[in-house]
């Protein structure tokens, strides 16, 4: 029988494959690396941990010489993989069941970023992408939301500037750092919330262009990118309540999404996160770290933990998390709800017009807007 990592590493065998790599990000910014390239003639060959909106699934075999894959480091798939190119978006902390210390994840990425035969494009928002940058001579990146007029020079190869988000969607403009002077590349617009999308966007834009892309061919193909599944899914609004999910489960992902759920033109008079954590054992480790992944929330919500095939651990429950989030935030409002039927009863009496309610986690809590929709549809 074969692992995941064999059937990987033999398919990547079969192509010039460009693996994306990092703890947060890599479905969105491979999903974008895909689209792109499609754009510009080039047909690759994909393989990406979910679903692209705009191609009804995740994964096609063209026959091209180009392959893009995601390179998990969920058990050091990564680490397996032949690859031409690489993305690497950040480096955080998880898997510990695999790794056991931070410090083994990061020298994972190390050795990762080592093996890769050609372009290894990463972003030095991140500290420790920014440290194998340095080591490796790595094609950087950078997305700046500070006054470009003020801010002393990003020392990255390629940035974006200017950022403005508005109506859902981000705004930046481009520009390449050479050895001589910094050239301007062009503006991009893309659907999507957050800074970290930003990243994401600019990440995959960088490596398209070093594989034969253009700039224009990159912009266009961004604008007109339609998202993953489970990335601020928007799944309507009733009664005046607009209902979003989001995979995001770990803490700074949170934090993005929150940091992101409101723009300039957005007038939600409350944002209520609702945030299922995952893992007994990743929750016996880091449930403290997630003490101020709240704090753009104005109401929080936490249900009980979802197994994800892990054991019960005794005194590991969601309100670790509860009780991280108050220690920190003492004014911020957050409520424990271990049981679904709970859950469901209180945000149907608490949810009022004006309202946006993200639920979050990569277990069923997928299916809390449906259910909490239907609860409503079916007591008019």
């Amino acid at each position: 029988v074969l692992s995941r990592a064999e059937i990987l590493s033999a398919i990547c065998r079969q192509a010039q494959s460009v693996g994306v790599a990092g703890t947060h990000g890599k479905t969105t910014t491979s999903s974008m690396l895909t689209t792109i390239l499609i754009e510009a003639k080039l047909n690759p060959s994909y393989l990406i941990g979910g679903d692209v909106n705009d191609f009804g699934r995740g994964a096609s075999w063209t026959g091209s010489n180009l392959f893009v894959v995601e390179a998990d480091e969920s058990d050091s798939t990564h680490l397996r993989l032949p690859l031409m190119g690489a993305i690497l978006t950040n480096v955080d902390i998880d898997h510990l069941d695999n790794f056991q210390t931070f410090d083994a994840i990061r020298e994972s990425f190390k050795e990762f970023i080592s093996k890769v035969k050609g372009p290894h494009v990463l972003c030095v928002d991140d500290p420790y992408c920014a440290e194998i940058a340095q080591r490796f001579g790595s094609i950087t990146y950078s997305a700046s939301l500070g006054d470009s007029k003020t801010e002393s020079p990003v020392n990255a190869d390629f940035v974006a500037s200017e950022i403005t988000f508005n109506n859902g969607a981000a705004q930046f403009k481009v520009s390449q750092n050479t050895a001589t002077q910094t050239v301007p590349l062009g503006i991009v617009n893309i659907q999507l919330r957050g800074i970290h999308n930003v990243r994401n966007a600019l990440g995959a834009l960088v490596m398209a262009i070093n594989l034969g892309a253009s700039f224009t061919q990159a912009a266009t193909a961004l604008a007109k990118f339609g998202g993953v599944a489970r990335r601020f899914d928007n799944h309507g609004t009733h009664r005046g309540i607009t209902y979003v999910d989001d995979y995001a489960h770990l803490p700074n992902e949170i934090s993005a999404v929150l940091a992101g759920a409101r723009d300039e033109s957005d007038s939600w008079s409350r944002v209520v996160a609702v945030f299922q954590p995952n893992r007994f054992n990743r929750m016996s480790v880091i449930s403290h770290l997630y003490a101020n992944s709240f704090s753009d929330a104005d109401l929080v919500v936490v249900t009980d933990i979802y197994a994800s095939g892990t054991a019960a651990i005794a005194g590991v429950t969601g309100e670790l998390v509860v009780n991280a989030i108050r220690s920190a935030h003492p004014n911020l409002k957050v409520i424990y709800q271990p049981k679904r039927s709970d859950l469901i009863e209180f945000l149907d009496g608490e949810l009022k017009s004006g309202d946006l309610c993200i639920s979050m986690g990569c277990g069923d809590i997928a299916m809390l807007p449906s259910e909490l929709i239907s609860r409503k549809l079916t007591s008019q």
